[in-house]
């Protein structure tokens, strides 16, 4: 039975097994010297961000982002995140749920700081720590962050031990509208591409628009900008947040698809090799292939096997997307 991904804020019952699951994962340790398992995660986006593709590359592709598997590579993401969710509530059918974020965008500027999803029974608001709701310094620890290298610009992976870090609405004060993302999902028509040459941030293209790069930051870009402290570097999913983000820029993914009779994904496995990672049949970036950590692929994952969600999740609608 494939699981619903529901909108959070309508879902009470998946938003708080959502809360309770992550928590639960901050002390489940799959093996003896490993972190903990929701830290996995942390590590697994830190490790994706600093590898280049190809390594000497300028464009700022990863192996996660600024480049066609930005959107299959999350989604395998949030398929094992769903996965342990799963296992550690002991509920086969719970679904990830979403934070449709284009909702509050059609609020005023100071309206969206005070949305629903920031109430003490969903997410908490802003702080540094943060002090309202179930990620307040007291129920949160971020254990591992962003860094640099002493007398260096280069980033390194850091312990810490510190209250979860948000700054609503500071760096932009508006979040994506209902308007932005309806243009999203229908860019070019009638000629609808999942991406285009040169594969990287100047794209055109369904994976480029969604990921927020062209006049951005926008649509994903934005949200992370938008909320700032943990949600800014790439150990951004130490904020429970990021997996609501990511569900719902999954969802639109999955509604393009659906409105527009799942194009193509490109590029092909013809394509050049300076696009390893992001071909069709390339094997996305892993840290592990155990699969205590990953039973579903055991890290054997390509793009062309995440096309195709029905099997294991649906979501509640996307009649906002048309």
């Amino acid at each position: 039975m494939a699981a619903i991904r529901n909108n959070i804020i309508y879902d009470t019952n998946a938003r708080d097994k959502y809360i309770q699951g992550v928590k639960l994962l901050k002390n489940d340790f799959l093996r003896t010297g490993w972190p903990n398992t929701y830290d996995i995660f942390v590590i697994w986006h830190y490790n994706a961000m600093m590898t280049l593709t190809p390594q000497s590359s300028t464009s700022g592709r990863n192996a996660a982002h600024s480049g066609p598997a930005f959107l299959p590579w999350h989604r395998w993401m949030l398929v094992l995140l769903e996965y342990h969710l799963q296992r550690v509530l002991n509920d086969p059918n719970f679904g990830l749920p979403y934070w449709d974020w284009a909702a509050d965008g059609e609020l005023s500027p100071d309206q969206q700081l005070t949305a629903q999803i920031w109430a003490d029974n969903c997410m908490g608001g802003s702080g540094s720590p943060v002090t309202t709701g179930p990620f307040a310094e007291e129920s949160w620890q971020v254990n591992i962050e962003q860094g640099f290298a002493p007398g260096s610009f280069s980033p390194i992976l850091v312990p810490t031990n510190r209250g979860l870090e948000r700054s609503l609405g500071s760096d932009v004060n508006t979040l994506p509208t209902r308007s932005d993302v309806r243009t999203t999902v229908h860019l070019n028509e009638p000629n609808i591409v999942y991406d285009a040459f040169p594969w990287n941030r100047n794209s055109d293209g369904l994976r480029n628009g969604l990921e927020g790069w062209p006049n951005g930051p926008t649509m994903h870009n934005r949200i992370h900008v938008w909320m700032g402290g943990d949600m800014a570097p790439s150990t951004s999913p130490n904020d429970p947040v990021f997996y609501l983000n990511h569900c719902n820029v999954d969802r639109i993914w999955a509604g393009w698809q659906e409105i527009h009779s799942n194009p193509s994904y490109v590029p092909d496995a013809q394509a050049s090799t300076r696009l390893r990672g992001h071909r069709l049949n390339d094997r996305l970036y892993r840290i592990t292939a155990s699969a205590l950590f990953d039973p579903i692929y055991r890290g054997r994952v390509r793009p062309i096997d995440l096309l195709d969600i029905s099997a294991r999740y649906t979501y509640d609608t996307f009649s906002d997307l048309v």
